[in-house]
């Protein structure tokens, strides 16, 4: 696995244990030589794992929106840095640099992320592992709809073949590697 798109929360004050699990996975990412691509925003679990990533001396791709700029500081100083004019820009970009999917605990645009992903994933766009990373069960009410949906007959059932669980960075990692190995052994390359 040679990059990772991470999405998660830009905001401040989250649970010690959220905020370590953030650093974690971008002192991994720096450890373990996977380029980070990320939201670019400086504040939140987003800062904190693109920071120690980079002191970690891992490469770092922000990919931010201008209009969030303000809003949630930009990352410039920490490898490469896109600034885009629209979220579907700001999406595109990340999900075209990544060969696996991230998400720790997050609010709306997080959902709006992962879920784009998943539709990519079911329409045939784009073929990645997607991993959701928490402590304390924070993805279990998300994956409890999703398997609502599916039992109700909106959601293909094999959608969960597709989505990953983690409960820490490393365990991330290696899952969304693995997921990468099996898909090219079967001959089916991510897109």
């Amino acid at each position: 696995m040679r990059s990772v798109a991470l999405f998660c929360s830009s905001s401040g004050g989250l649970p010690p244990a959220t905020i370590e699990l953030a650093a974690q996975f971008g002192r991994l990412c720096g450890e373990r030589g996977v380029r980070l691509v990320y939201g670019g925003g400086a504040r939140g679990l987003m800062g904190v794992a693109a920071s120690a990533a980079h002191a970690a001396g891992g490469a770092v791709l922000g990919v931010m929106l201008d209009a969030l700029i303000r809003r949630e500081g930009a990352n410039v100083a920490i490898g490469d840095f896109h600034i885009v004019h629209t979220l579907e820009q700001r999406k595109r970009e990340i999900i075209a640099a990544s060969d696996a999917v991230v998400a720790l605990p997050g609010g709306i645009g997080t959902l709006d992320e992962i879920t784009e992903i998943l539709v990519q994933d079911d329409v045939g766009l784009a073929h990645k592992p997607v991993c959701l990373c928490d402590v304390d069960g924070f993805w279990d009410p998300f994956d409890a709809m999703l398997e609502r949906f599916a039992a109700y007959g909106v959601m293909r059932p094999g959608y969960r073949r597709d989505l990953l669980r983690a409960d820490s960075a490393a365990a991330a990692l290696d899952l969304c590697a693995a997921a990468l190995r099996g898909a090219r052994a079967a001959g089916s390359e991510p897109r």
